[in-house]
């Protein structure tokens, strides 16, 4: 039996290869054939299907009993599995089609579910057997399809958030080779140029850690499953302390608070001024974030909770609270970010010296959360 694994492959990382390394530890398994999809029917796909296919052979070289199918580059428009898997029987006889937990939980949102059970055996891997997967095992197990479970549970990595550290020069769960032709042919680089700038204008220390917090808050926005567009996290992680060396320097002081000029927190202020003005950001979200990842305020949103947390927890960081922080907001933003606004204002009580009207205002809110809590 041949075992088609199809996907978007954007990038294949570690997962996919240990997923492929244990179905071909299957004894009823021939062969694994890699499917990589032109044009998928559920989510949009800007990387090339060439650049998708030379990652692929990349990271599946010395495999034994793997091919890569390129059919789909022959393809035009949407094609749904109903309508590939007869192509596919038709070219290696009998196969298995191996899909993720998630998939089979959402079955039957697929085009022809039934028709496809019929047609070949499902191998599913899953990061855990929820209730609601149990409930729709035992269902389509029902309709007649033959359905096995993987032994094989892979670790949750998310392909988005792959590429969103490519985006920061971080190669995490991927193939050497792969991250070399990722940084030879560019791919994943929509704000490269944004990213050289920042480089050439900040100090060494303060780039690295405007990196770390980007990746901290773009691995949190998956993590916490906060559902913040990915773009914006980047953006507002790698250019929250844009103007960090600007505030040693004259600059214009009226687009600042007048309270804050020559204070820690002016940065935070300028930075927002300059992200616009300097590195063209249009998106209030972004902006504001930027605007308040140092004080906080009272009514932060999402987005400005993220930023203003991994700035603070960023895994350069280290100081006594730091893992305890971490901790927190690894479970809940808002367990996180209420600790991070008072562990900052103890942190800043001992400093001595006046705290910004701002971050008082975030101090009252976080108490009152607490006062709720109990």
């Amino acid at each position: 039996m041949k075992v088609v694994f199809g996907g978007a492959f954007n990038p294949v990382h570690n997962e996919h290869i240990n997923m492929i390394k244990h179905l071909l530890t299957l004894q009823d398994v021939e062969k694994v054939v890699l499917l990589p999809s032109d044009n998928p029917p559920h989510k949009s796909c800007p990387t090339s299907f060439e650049q998708r296919l030379d990652m692929l052979n990349l990271a599946v070289e010395g495999l034994d009993r793997v091919e890569i199918c390129d059919m789909e580059r022959y393809c035009s428009g949407k094609r749904y599995t109903c309508e590939t898997l007869p192509i596919l029987k038709e070219k290696y006889g009998d196969v298995a089609f191996v899909i993720g937990g998630d998939s089979l939980e959402n079955f039957e949102k697929w085009k022809n579910p039934q028709k496809i059970i019929k047609m070949c055996p499902l191998l599913v891997f899953t990061r855990g057997r929820s209730v609601n997967f149990e409930e729709k095992l035992s269902y389509w197990r029902k309709q007649g399809g033959d359905i096995r479970v993987c032994d094989y549970a892979p670790k949750d990595i998310s392909s988005t958030v792959v590429r969103s550290l490519a985006e920061l020069g971080i190669y995490n769960n991927i193939d050497a080779k792969v991250a070399e032709y990722i940084m030879e042919k560019r791919i994943y680089s929509d704000h490269n140029k944004l990213i050289e700038k920042l480089k050439s204008n900040i100090p060494a220390n303060t780039f690295a850690h405007c990196l770390r917090t980007a990746a901290y808050a773009v691995e949190l926005n998956y993590l916490l499953k906060l559902g913040l567009d990915y773009g914006k996290v980047l953006l507002a992680g790698v250019l929250h302390d844009c103007a960090k060396a600007k505030c040693h320097t004259p600059h214009d002081t009226e687009k600042v608070p007048q309270d804050s000029v020559g204070t820690p927190v002016e940065h935070q202020f300028l930075g927002a001024v300059i992200a616009k003005e300097e590195y063209g950001i249009q998106d209030k979200d972004v902006l504001s974030a930027i605007m308040y990842h140092t004080t906080g305020k009272r009514d932060m949103s999402t987005l400005q909770k993220l930023i203003f947390c991994s700035d603070m927890l960023e895994l350069g960081r280290d100081y006594p609270e730091v893992e305890y922080l971490r901790g927190c907001i690894e479970k809940s933003l808002d367990r996180g970010y209420k600790e991070c606004v008072l562990a900052q204002y103890e942190f800043l009580l001992q400093r001595g010296g006046e705290i910004y009207p701002l971050t008082l205002e975030a101090v009252d809110e976080c108490r009152s959360m607490q006062k709720t809590e109990v």
